[in-house]
């Protein structure tokens, strides 16, 4: 793929990242944290869309040969950022530096039944040494299901199955491993990390979290996680939502990004500089004044509480959810039309639960009065109002 210079400042950095090191090899320019990124946001893509040729994965394909697959549109599909993530594919599939990588070992899960959102893939490069890559939430509502479930749940599912997967994968790489996930893949990167088997924390050179919630206090006070905590490091934004959200550890690494608020969660959006990141000051006040009132809840909440919280949530949606699909972009799309269900609904719930839900959400997007995902304006204005007054 040809990119004019005129076009380059129209570019997320990352993509610039890998333009402009597409003619050096990892030995020339060896792999960064840049590169760590890439590959987080790499595991988004629904790679299984490509199983009609079994053999593609059996034995792994690369960037390359991918690009040229006759279903190649179909790993783009149902996602957030298509765009974006096409053209940094294309980006890496027509370059020297990532043509020739492998990918591989590619595992996806989705069971609503046991609210279960897991996705993992491994990158591995020309010199024998691997990426492995856990995919943070896509847009299914299971997959959100899973996230709430982390507030009164010490483990879920999808932590369960990235030990299972890292110890599986280290055991097929003779090389080193760099373990990435952006948002809840990097949850699950550090987890999996913490939890695997010795031979494979043994391959383990860094883990790689971006923008991710954290755990309990208990579990990064536990031996375990100490043992590999030199390894790991954390990436969050100034304005950082998500990755400060549970956090009981201040070893992170703060950057910058373009975006605002809760826009600055999206990788595409951070900041690059002489192949590296840009160093940010500080966490906002704002970002501050979000986790904050987050942690007072879950502190004066015991985790059954949370529960029939997140079930109140969800059963939201599910109410709202007539059409039946597993798309929060489908979902909201159809919002309007189901607009009158989502206020009785919201009604149901008792008063606490009701307010500290607007509150929070209406906090989290300054701009949820507005819109609400890929919904008409003014909707959640409307609802808020008439929410209020009863």
């Amino acid at each position: 793929m040809i990119f004019y210079i005129k076009e380059m400042n129209e570019l997320s950095d990352i993509i610039k990242y890998s333009l402009l090191n597409s003619h050096k090899d990892f030995k020339t320019l060896p792999f960064s944290r840049v590169d760590g990124l890439i590959f987080a946001q790499m595991a988004y893509l629904n790679y299984g869309k490509l199983s009609s040729d079994k053999p593609l994965f059996s034995r792994g394909s690369t960037f390359s040969k991918i690009a040229e697959h006759e279903d190649f549109s179909n790993i783009f599909a149902f996602e957030i950022i298509p765009d974006r993530n096409l053209t940094l594919f294309n980006s890496m599939a027509y370059s020297k530096r990532y043509g020739k990588v492998k990918i591989n070992y590619h595992e996806n899960i989705l069971d609503y039944e046991k609210k279960v959102q897991f996705s993992a893939t491994t990158f591995i490069l020309p010199d024998g040494n691997a990426c492995i890559s856990f995919r943070g939430t896509d847009s299914t509502i299971t997959g959100w299901r899973e996230d709430f479930d982390m507030l009164y749940n010490d483990t879920v599912p999808a932590q369960l199955l990235s030990v299972k997967y890292l110890n599986k994968v280290a055991s097929k790489i003779k090389g080193k491993i760099a373990v990435v996930g952006h948002s809840k893949g990097g949850n699950l990167a550090i987890y999996a990390s913490v939890m695997c088997s010795p031979k494979a924390k043994n391959k383990i050179i860094e883990v790689q979290s971006f923008d991710s919630p954290g755990f309990t206090k208990e579990f990064v006070t536990s031996e375990k996680y100490l043992q590999m905590e030199e390894k790991i490091v954390k990436y969050v934004p100034e304005q950082s939502i998500f990755g400060m959200l549970l956090n009981d550890t201040n070893k992170y690494q703060i950057i910058k990004s373009k975006g605002e608020g809760v826009f600055q969660h999206d990788p595409y959006m951070w900041i690059v500089e002489n192949n590296d990141f840009v160093t940010g000051n500080k966490i906002h006040n704002n970002a501050k004044f979000i986790t904050n009132t987050f942690e007072e809840w879950m502190g004066s909440h015991t985790p059954e509480q949370r529960k029939l919280f997140v079930d109140s949530v969800f059963k939201i949606i599910e109410d709202t959810n007539v059409q039946n699909v597993d798309s929060f972009i489908e979902w909201g799309e159809y919002l309007k039309d189901n607009n009158s269900i989502l206020i009785d609904t919201l009604k149901e719930l008792d008063p606490e639960s009701r307010t500290f839900m607007l509150k929070f959400l209406g906090t989290l997007f300054p701009s949820a009065r507005d819109s609400i995902l890929t919904g008409p304006k003014n909707l959640i204005k409307s609802t808020y109002d008439r929410i209020k007054i009863r």
